[in-house]
């Protein structure tokens, strides 16, 4: 399993907005959620709401089967991903088809390890 964690910012207006989205996710459209990650391949998704003096931020945690889930994502044309992907660009300013990179891992910890 592939661990990731990326940030992407909420705009300034929009975060009560981006909360509804995140609870949608959560409740209404949480079997589609599940069904989008099963055809990427996104095992657990997590994600953060980080306040710092630039605003908002969602930090994401993501384990999936492989590095490709997010081209996976891109190129998922399902009416839920198109929605999810619209939300995104809407309320975070960040075009997924485009703008997403995966950081690179420096450093991966666990109590196991030892």
């Amino acid at each position: 399993m592939k661990k990731f964690a990326y940030s992407f910012p909420i705009l300034k207006d929009k975060v009560d907005q981006w909360l509804n989205f995140a609870r949608e996710v959560n409740t209404t459209h949480k079997e589609e959620f599940s069904k989008m990650h099963q055809r990427i391949g996104v095992k657990k998704e997590s994600w953060f709401l980080q306040e710092s003096a630039e605003g908002y931020s969602v930090v994401v945690y993501t384990e999936a089967e492989d590095e490709h889930f997010m081209n996976k994502f891109k190129n998922d044309q399902s009416e839920f991903s198109e929605w999810f992907r619209e939300q995104v660009s809407e309320l975070q300013g960040v075009d997924l088809d485009f703008t997403t990179q995966m950081p690179e891992i420096v450093l991966d910890w666990e109590e196991n390890d030892q």
